[in-house]
């Protein structure tokens, strides 16, 4: 073969690189951020990158100055784990998105498929590229042209996980692709949104964790990468060593004697989980119910529980109905157990509730529930009324009943709370009571009263739980259970509702 040939084509593909590019990189520099090919390689296994279409161009002239056409995308391991990048490359075309580029993600996203290897997209581009040759139809079913990233998103939910990491701004087709994706984390510096009449529309990505939209908010790149390369080896082998957390022994001293006094729930899951494995999910959107991914003995589990510390006290509205729904989903689907903390006062109601739609949102966690298979231990540490206790183990609302049902000494349950109860046993005397502070002496005594027939105790006596253990030994009793069973990913896709 001609040397010639073969020098071309190096030279081209030598071109593509970031030290051949010095005025890009000083571009990147200049904006405060990393060039595409820092991030793949700040989040993929060193030398592990295998590169897709790195001679494609914005054009096909041989002197073309598009390198990649503004995606960069291929084949790598993380923790040893394969994986799909796609990271979009603002230094060409702003990072936008065209038929020949998206043809690359689509041939991507066809091996992710059929291998079933999790994709990452390292987001940072303005949508679709005007003035760029469309296909008719505009909406193609074949896997070419920009719809080829949404449709193959699409067909890979519940499949295989899906990353993305908004790194700056990304605008109409990469905001969507984003919000499509199982887990996203975005700098506080990102923003999204749509391009309309010619003008940018975009929001911040805190804006947009409040709402939901996204996972998690973290201060710069490296720590948004940091997030997805830990959020990943969740999906990988159970981990060979671990350490139980130094505040496990101490988990009993995270609940108030005083009944009424709220606490933080991350504090027991922080105990509870092998140490430093947590990974909270919208931390920031329905704040009264909290989603973690963490390891027990090494083993990824999903823990969502109640936020007694929560404005609600913990009480499920539409958004925390919502979270927990999806998170149960995510689990299934990746076949990661489950563990619940319960400690809320039921579902929230009154005129706001109804208006977010609480009638319709209510039942999600429990047709979620009901529709799992992997297995749940839940744990019941104060108060749980109504159908709170359902829509946090589907417990009485479905033969799929938790694998473990535990509980605190502190527990307590009912139809509804104590004091609730009260105003309507009591209700002529406490409208009798010559004041305020009589009406409220009066409700304490009676719910005081009846939590003497409620005790961890009684309910232990009356077999509502499968035991009544110490704090100290949920993570040895969940632990030993959970060791029994083995969950493998379905064999079939489980679908994940973005909500």
């Amino acid at each position: 073969m001609e040397q010639q040939l073969i020098d071309d084509i190096a030279a081209a593909a030598d071109g593509a690189l970031d030290d051949k590019r010095p005025d890009a990189v000083s571009a990147a520099r200049a904006a405060g951020r990393l060039t595409a090919r820092e991030r793949i390689a700040r989040l993929v296994d060193s030398e592990s990158f295998v590169e897709y279409g790195v001679l494609a161009g914005r054009t096909s002239a041989a002197d073309d100055d598009g390198p990649g056409d503004g995606l960069i995308c291929g084949s790598a391991t993380v923790h040893e784990m394969p994986v799909v990048v796609l990271a979009s490359d603002r230094s060409v075309a702003e990072g936008t998105q065209s038929d020949r580029n998206q043809r690359k993600a689509a041939r991507l996203l066809q091996a992710a498929e059929q291998e079933r290897w999790p994709v990452v997209l390292l987001l940072d581009g303005d949508g679709a590229r005007p003035g760029d040759a469309r296909w008719s139809p505009p909406i193609m079913v074949a896997p070419r042209g920009r719809y080829g990233l949404l449709d193959g998103l699409a067909q890979l939910n519940g499949w295989v996980p899906t990353v993305a990491c908004v790194l700056g701004k990304t605008l109409d087709g990469e905001t969507a692709a984003a919000l499509m994706c199982d887990f996203s984390v975005a700098t506080t510096a990102a923003e999204l949104g749509a391009r309309q009449d010619g003008s940018d529309v975009a929001r911040g990505a805190v804006d947009y964790a409040r709402r939901g939209d996204v996972d998690l908010v973290v201060e710069d790149e490296d720590a948004a990468i940091a997030a997805a390369r830990q959020y990943l080896h969740f999906h990988g082998p159970d981990a060979a060593h671990w350490t139980v957390s130094p505040d496990y022994p101490h988990i009993a001293d995270i609940i108030p004697e005083n009944r009424r006094r709220p606490y933080d729930m991350r504090g027991v899951i922080s105990a509870f989980a092998d140490q430093d494995s947590v990974l909270e999910l919208r931390p920031d959107y329905g704040r009264s119910m909290l989603t973690v991914l963490a390891r027990l003995n090494g083993r990824p589990v999903g823990i969502f529980a109640n936020q007694p510390k929560s404005p609600l006290a913990g009480s499920i509205d539409p958004p925390a109905a919502d979270k927990a729904a999806r998170f149960v989903e995510l689990c299934d689907a990746y076949g990661f157990p489950l563990v619940s903390f319960v400690d809320n006062p039921g579902y929230m109601v009154g005129p706001q509730s109804e208006a977010e739609g609480m009638a319709r949102h209510h039942a999600r966690p429990l047709a979620s529930l009901h529709a799992r298979r992997v297995p749940l231990c839940s744990v019941q540490i104060r108060k749980a009324y109504g159908l709170g206790p359902y829509a946090m183990s589907g417990w009485g609302s479905s033969h799929n009943a938790p694998l473990l049902k535990l509980a605190w000494p502190s527990v307590e349950s009912g139809g509804m709370s104590l004091e609730g109860a009260a105003y309507l046993v009591k209700r002529k005397e406490i409208r009798a009571a010559a004041s305020a502070e009589e009406a409220l002496a009066i409700r304490n005594a009676y719910a005081d009263k009846m939590r003497e027939s409620t005790t961890g105790l009684r309910a232990g006596r009356s077999f509502q739980f499968d035991d009544i253990i110490a704090p100290n030994q949920t993570r040895e009793r969940i632990g030993r259970m959970l060791g029994r069973t083995r969950t493998a990913r379905p064999a079939t896709p489980r679908y994940i509702d973005l909500i």
